[in-house]
C-alpha cells in the first residue's frame, strides 16, 4: 500500500483530483458552492505562494478509512469526488465557510503506531461521530503556510487560531442528519503543536497515547512515516530541536528516536491539558475508561459494543478481515542491541515519566 500519509498532502490530493487546480474561486464565489453543497470540505493545503486550501466534494460518505487520505484516494478511485476547487488561504478567516460545523468532542495526539488508529476507528464505527483521522490539511500543508516552510515559529496569533479552528470545522461539517460528534485524532508530529492546538480548542479534552519507542521504530522502519520524508528538509529542525541540516546525514534510528523524545517531552509538559495512554493499557475492558475518564465523552446505547468491534480487527484492515494479533515481540526483535542502548537514552526516562504521570489514565508504578 503507497504510504499517502507520508508525502506532503496537497502533492497526494492533485495527483488524485488533477482537475482540482483547474477552478480557483474568489471568496464570495467559493462561500456560494461551501454553502450550497453540503459535502465540499477542505482535503489539502498547497502552502505555495501564500498558500491554497483544495475543496472537494466528498457528499455524505462516512470517515471510516483508516486514514483520511485513504478516504480520498477511495472515492477518487471510485469516480465519487463531485465538484473541486482551489481558494486563497485567506478564505479561512471568513466564518461564512463554517456550514454546520460540529465542534471537536475530543482530541488524539500520539507517538504513532500506538493504537491511535485503533482507538479512531472505533469511535468512527458509531454513524453519530465524524472522525477526522490524520486529516490531509493538517499533515503538512496548514503548518508549512503559517510558518513559511518552517523559517519561523507558528505563532497563535488571532489570525493563526482563527484559520485553524475555521479548517477543523469546515472538515467536520455535518454531512449527514444523524452526525452529532466529532473528533480529530492528529498526524503524530502535530503533538510538537498541542499548544497552539489548546489555545484553539481550549476546551476540548484530548489524549496523548505512546507506546515503547523501539517498537514504534521498528514498525516506522518498516511502512515509513511523514518525519523520514522531512529528514533533511527545514520541517526536520522543528521536529528534533536541531538545526535541519545536522538530520541530513543521520541515522534514521537515531533521528527517530530525537523526535519522539520531542513528543514525549511536549506530552509531559502539557499542565494537564491531555490524559497520557500507553498502548498496553488499551483494550476493549479499558476502551469506557479513555472515552469517559480521556475525552469526557459518553457514548450513546449499544454505541460501547458497537465501538469495540474494532478491536478485533487490524486497524488498517478497513475491510475488516485480518484478526489483530500482538505484534510487540517481532518489533523488538526487529531492532539491534546498540539501536536499543541509543533509544533508551534517548527516549527510556521520559517513557518513564510518562508511566508514572499524574496525568496518565493508566499510571503504572513498577519498575
Amino acid at each position: 500500500m503507497k504510504a499517502l500519509y507520508a508525502l506532503p498532502d496537497h502533492e497526494v490530493v492533485m495527483d488524485l483530483i488533477p482537475r482540482i487546480a483547474d477552478t480557483h474561486l474568489s471568496a464570495d464565489a467559493a462561500v456560494e458552492r461551501i454553502r450550497a453543497v453540503n459535502g465540499l470540505v477542505p482535503v489539502a493545503i498547497d502552502p505555495a505562494d501564500g498558500g491554497k486550501v483544495l475543496w472537494a466534494d466528498i457528499g455524505d460518505h462516512l470517515f471510516q478509512e483508516w486514514q483520511f487520505m485513504y478516504t480520498v484516494q477511495h472515492l477518487a478511485q471510485s469516480g465519487q469526488i463531485g465538484e473541486a476547487f482551489t481558494t486563497d488561504f485567506a478564505i479561512l478567516l471568513d466564518d461564512r465557510i463554517l456550514a454546520d460545523p460540529i465542534s471537536p468532542s475530543g482530541l488524539i495526539f500520539h507517538v504513532s503506531r500506538c493504537g491511535s488508529t485503533l482507538t479512531a476507528k472505533a469511535i468512527a464505527r458509531s454513524p453519530r461521530h465524524v472522525v477526522l483521522n490524520q486529516p490531509g490539511p493538517l499533515q503538512r500543508g496548514f503548518w508549512a503556510t503559517i510558518t513559511d516552510d518552517w523559517e519561523h515559529e507558528a505563532e497563535p496569533t488571532p489570525e493563526n487560531l482563527k484559520a485553524f479552528r475555521n479548517l477543523v470545522l469546515a472538515m467536520a461539517r455535518r454531512r449527514r442528519p444523524d452526525q452529532l460528534y466529532s473528533f480529530v485524532k492528529f498526524i503524530s508530529w502535530n503533538t510538537l503543536y498541542l499548544d497552539f492546538i489548546s489555545k484553539a480548542f481550549p476546551e476540548v479534552p484530548a489524549v496523548f497515547l505512546y507506546r515503547d519507542a523501539v517498537e514504534v521504530i521498528a514498525s516506522v522502519l518498516r511502512e515509513t512515516t511523514a518525519i523520514l520524508w522531512a529528514k533533511g528538509r527545514p520541517q526536520a529542525g522543528f521536529l528534533t530541536g536541531l538545526d535541519w541540516r545536522e538530520t541530513t546525514g543521520m541515522d534514521d534510528v537515531r533521528y527517530l528516536a530525537i523526535c519522539f523524545a520531542e513528543y514525549f517531552r511536549v506530552a509531559l509538559n502539557s499542565d494537564g491539558r491531555v490524559r497520557h495512554i500507553n498502548y498496553t493499557a488499551i483494550s476493549p475492558e479499558s476502551f469506557p475508561v479513555i472515552l469517559r475518564q480521556g475525552l469526557h465523552f459518553e457514548p450513546g446505547d449499544g454505541e460501547f459494543e458497537l465501538m469495540v468491534e474494532q478491536f478485533r480487527y487490524h486497524s488498517k484492515d478497513d475491510g475488516d478481515k485480518t484478526v489483530f494479533t500482538s505484534d510487540s515481540a517481532e518489533k523488538q526483535s526487529a531492532v539491534s542491541p546498540d539501536d536499543k542502548a541509543m533509544i533508551d537514552r534517548e527516549c527510556g526516562a521520559l517513557m518513564a515519566r510518562l508511566d508514572r504521570s499524574p496525568d496518565n489514565l493508566f499510571v503504572q508504578t513498577g519498575g
